[in-house]
Parts: structure tokens; C-alpha cells; sequence
């Protein structure tokens, strides 16, 4: 007599929150090997410290490998505390800056919690919200026509947690740092200033050095963006020794490796090709934003390392998107809210922006 099969089925196992979560879109990421002009995902169009490759190859032939990394990252987080004055323990080196968030959303946030943002920003945040699956709410508070922050409105808010990118993003637009100040002094919550694009404004732009004034004040930073690692996926989150204590308890043994940490030391170290870099980035942002301008793009003066741009009347950002992809130029669309009517262009090399204005002008 034959017995029947008993059917497996994983989707009964999972949390039934899973069945309906949507995780992160991130941008198109070709092969390696690929000549698309890749302008999508805010990478650094030029490459990481020449310094590198020297620190790494010290690490191979020492065979270090064969052991565990600094469980805390502690060469790295003593370079940086030197730099703004900090206790080493107030920063939390991360797998990426998107670890840092994760972490911190995981420490705060419960059922019935509430995370307040500005809307349009990093489009991570709703995605960790719902991540937590405890029935948290994630409350978009819209930017002004002018496409800043609508300070009013955040203020009147509560919530256990405030999030934003700073400058902000995909605007590319930066707050007055006194207007995000007094948001974090009146917010009874923790607030986060993710800086991720914070290198490319201007100097003293970051809320970093206020933590010690502000017990409430978390920041993260990336070392993909503005030191050209977003491929080694190194991060940090810095607060009060309070705040990163607890922060601490929950991430993962051993988070990022030797060879991430030797890389983001000596790239950190290396100041002078980093400012060389970054001006490239800037100066190359000002000559792309006038081009586009002259071409008839509506364009907010940016802080980072992209361009937010409306196309000129009767052309559409989509179809302006999909045309370009077709030549081999990737950009980013974002087909929801305020950001429907822009695309998103990320500063390349110089031979780049041109290829990507001379292709425009062909399809506009």
C-alpha cells in the first residue's frame, strides 16, 4: 500500500510578514567587464587610493588572513575619532553604512513604533521599517515644492526614531545644519543624519561634531561614495557611548574583515588624494549641471555627488531614462511621488559626461 506524500511547503514556514514584504530596488548593476557608462548608483567615478594595493599586499604575505579581524575595527575607529575629537567606542564600524541602519533600527524599533522621514529620501528606511516585522509604522512627512525639507510639519511630529539623509537624497539638496539642529533638539526621539554624501558640500556641513551637544544624535557614514569603496562595503555609525553600547550588542561577530579594514584605514589615511578626488568630483558636477541647464534640465543646486534633474517641458523622464539605457548609459528613474518628474544623473569621469551630453542632445 503506497503512503502519500506529504508536500513541503516553505511559504508555511516563513513569517507570514515575508509573504508581503518588498525589499530594496537598487540600481542596475552590469557585469564588471561591461563599456556601459554606469551613471546609476552614485559610485565614485575614480578609482581608490593608490596607497592600497601596498597595505594589502602587507597583509598576503604576513599571512594574516589566517586569523579573526579586529572584532571592532579599532585602528579605523581611533583614526576617526582622532579626526573629530571623539572617544573610539562612540563609533561602530559596519559592513557598509547599510549595516549601521539596520543595526540601529533593529535596536529601536518595536511594535507599534513609529519612524518618522522626510519624503523623497533614502528609499532604505520604509524598507527597513517593514524589515522589522513588528508592526511598526513608517510616516513620510513630503518635501516643499522647493524640494527642501518642510521643517514645520517634522517638528510637530513623534516618533521613536527621525531619519535623513544629509545632504539629502535623491534631491541632492542640503539643509541649513542650524534648521537640522533644532529638528534634533525637539525631536523626543533618536535622530539619524545619514551622511553618506556628506564629503562632497562643504566643509563643517556635517552634524558629527554636535553628537557630544545632542545625546539624541546618531550619524552614518560610508566609505563607498567619496573613497571610491562601495564595492568593499565598509561603514560606520557614531552616537553617544550610551546610544553605540547598545547598538553594539547586536551586530554580527567579526562584521567586516581584515582586508576591509586595512583598505578603509589606508584610504582614510590618505587625505591628499582624497581632497584631490573630491574637487575632481565637484568641479565636474558644476560644469555638468550647466550644461544641462543650457539644454533646458531644472536643476537644485546639489551637495553631493549627482544631479537631480526635471527635463525640459514635453520630455519625459521615463522615456529620457529607457532612450539612454538603450545606448549603453545607465541613470536612475524612480517612478513614485515628487521623484516621477526627475531622473537621477550620478557625476562621472569627464569623459563620461560628455558621452552622456552628447548622447542627450541626440534624443531631446
Amino acid at each position: 500500500m503506497k503512503t502519500e506524500t506529504k508536500l513541503f511547503s516553505i511559504e508555511s514556514l516563513v513569517r507570514k510578514e515575508l509573504l508581503t514584504y518588498k525589499p530594496y530596488t537598487p540600481g542596475e548593476q552590469p557585469g564588471l567587464s561591461t563599456t556601459t557608462i554606469k551613471l546609476n548608483t552614485n559610485e565614485n567615478p575614480y578609482p581608490p587610493s593608490p596607497k592600497i594595493k601596498e597595505a594589502v599586499d602587507k597583509v598576503l604575505v604576513t599571512g594574516v588572513l589566517r586569523k579573526y579581524p579586529n572584532y571592532h575595527g579599532r585602528k579605523l575607529q581611533e583614526l576617526i575619532a582622532k579626526d573629530y575629537h571623539l572617544d573610539p567606542d562612540q563609533i561602530l564600524v559596519t559592513n557598509g553604512s547599510d549595516e549601521a541602519l539596520r543595526l540601529l533600527f533593529q535596536a529601536l524599533i518595536g511594535p507599534g513604533d513609529v519612524v518618522v522621514a522626510p519624503d523623497p529620501t533614502y528609499s532604505f528606511y520604509p524598507v527597513l521599517t517593514e524589515q522589522m516585522m513588528v508592526g511598526a509604522t513608517y510616516k513620510a512627512i513630503p518635501l516643499k515644492s522647493d524640494l527642501h525639507f518642510d521643517f514645520e510639519s517634522l517638528e510637530k511630529e513623534q516618533g521613536k526614531l527621525l531619519c535623513f539623509a544629509h545632504p539629502n537624497a535623491p534631491t541632492g539638496v542640503e539643509e541649513p545644519k542650524e534648521k537640522l539642529l533644532n529638528l534634533v533638539k525637539n525631536f523626543q526621539g533618536i535622530v539619524l543624519s545619514d551622511e553618506a554624501y556628506i564629503d562632497f558640500t562643504e566643509p563643517n556641513s556635517s552634524l558629527m561634531p554636535e553628537i557630544g551637544n545632542h545625546p539624541n544624535l546618531v550619524v552614518s557614514r560610508t566609505f563607498s561614495k567619496s573613497y571610491a569603496l562601495a564595492g568593499l562595503r565598509v561603514g560606520y555609525l557614531v552616537g553617544s557611548l550610551e546610544v553605540i553600547s547598545w547598538i553594539r550588542k547586536l551586530k554580527d561577530s567579526y562584521n567586516v574583515g581584515i582586508l576591509e579594514q586595512v583598505v578603509a584605514e589606508t584610504s582614510y589615511a590618505d587625505k591628499e588624494y582624497f581632497l584631490e578626488k573630491r574637487s575632481l568630483v565637484i568641479s565636474e558636477r558644476k560644469k555638468l549641471k550647466n550644461e544641462l541647464e543650457s539644454l533646458g534640465f531644472t536643476i537644485p543646486d546639489s551637495s553631493t555627488n549627482f544631479l537631480f534633474c526635471k527635463p525640459k517641458s514635453g520630455v519625459s523622464p521615463e522615456s529620457l531614462y529607457l532612450q539612454l539605457k538603450d545606448k549603453n548609459i545607465l541613470i536612475r528613474y524612480f517612478s513614485t511621488g515628487i521623484s516621477k518628474d526627475y531622473i537621477r544623473i550620478t557625476i562621472g569621469t569627464l569623459e563620461e559626461n560628455g558621452k552622456l551630453l552628447d548622447t542627450i542632445r541626440t534624443l531631446i
